[in-house]
């Protein structure tokens, strides 16, 4: 039986047919903005870009926006700022909402995991869970959030969840899996069953674009923290009917066009020097998160813009 950290809860399930229903909004610009990680930073930054656009676009958090905002206030802060916009739940909120540990973090890791990284993940839920309890009413904001979302951005409907197209802390769409050969019948039979023209998640940690003929599934990685080696980014999925403005040329990664629909994956510049300073002082030397994820914040992960659409292989990613 699997421990608290790599089980996935049966009510974390769903079918790919859920998204096979009326859109529950329509825009022309969509950010999916996953893994903020409690980072307010990158809040500022991502309402710095879309202030550079055209129209205001309409932010969807799709889960795990709390992770190192181990502070009242700053719990509380993230909260309200992500719920002014549209919210799904990821695991992470998922498990502060109740009181079972059974599952630890939520997480559902693969077995690439070291045990090591699921436990100090169980220990920063832990410790995250006691801090929301000492904010009234937050934990009782999360639990009726959605576990996915389905937009319609021009043409194009596009599945929004945290996970995968199964499970709202699913590996399906990690990287490897994306491109693994041998799983391209199953992205498809996700894409027809949910009659959706792409699917946007995160979770992973390691963003992600696979293009199945005139579909897509697009993984943003992480909002809140780093996603390339040498780059203190975070990223966003940026979905629209008009291109990107020359004033966010820059802050675009990797992407594609589809029937009139520019879909992205942006970079998200945030002040990491503040951000480390904030960090450090929630998680010292030594601390679970510290130990698991300072240096990915600080120099990033071993991981490539290639790995992310295919071009070369790279394990999982915590």
């Amino acid at each position: 039986m699997k421990g608290p950290g790599r089980s996935c809860p049966p009510h974390y399930g769903y079918s790919p047919r859920a998204f096979a229903r009326a859109p529950d909004l329509r825009t022309d610009t969509l950010y999916v903005i996953g893994g903020l990680y409690g980072n307010p930073f990158a809040l500022d930054e991502i309402d710095r870009m879309a202030a550079l656009e055209p129209t205001p676009p309409t932010r969807a958090f799709n889960g795990d926006f709390h992770w190192f905002d181990a502070e009242p206030a700053l719990f509380a802060s993230i909260q309200r700022r992500v719920l002014a916009h549209l919210a799904l739940r990821g695991n992470v909120e998922t498990e502060l909402a109740g009181d079972d540990a059974s599952a630890g973090c939520g997480c559902a890791y693969p077995e690439s995991v070291p045990d090591d990284d699921v436990e100090r993940s169980n220990r920063i839920l832990a410790r995250l869970r006691e801090v929301a309890a000492e904010v009234p009413g937050v934990r009782a904001q999360l639990a009726p959030l959605p576990m996915h979302a389905l937009a319609q951005v021009g043409p194009l409907r596009v599945g929004i969840v945290h996970g995968d197209a199964w499970s709202l802390a699913g590996w399906r769409f990690a990287h490897d899996q994306l491109h693994d050969p041998e799983h391209e019948a199953q992205l498809q039979a996700a894409l027809e069953l949910g009659a959706v023209d792409g699917y946007a998640c995160s979770h992973t940690c390691a963003p992600a674009l696979k293009a199945l003929g005139d579909r897509f599934v697009i993984n943003s990685g992480a909002a809140g923290m780093a996603n390339f080696a040498g780059d203190g980014s975070g990223l966003l999925t940026r979905i629209a009917t008009q291109p990107l403005p020359c004033a966010l040329e820059e802050a675009r990664v990797f992407g594609l066009h589809e029937r009139g629909v520019w879909i992205d994956a942006l970079r998200l510049r945030f002040d990491l020097d503040r951000w480390l300073e904030r960090f450090d002082a929630l998680w010292p030397a030594g601390s679970p998160a510290a130990v698991s994820y300072r240096g990915r914040i600080l120099a990033g992960p071993a991981f490539t813009v290639d790995h992310a659409l295919g071009r070369e292989i790279a394990g999982c990613h915590a």
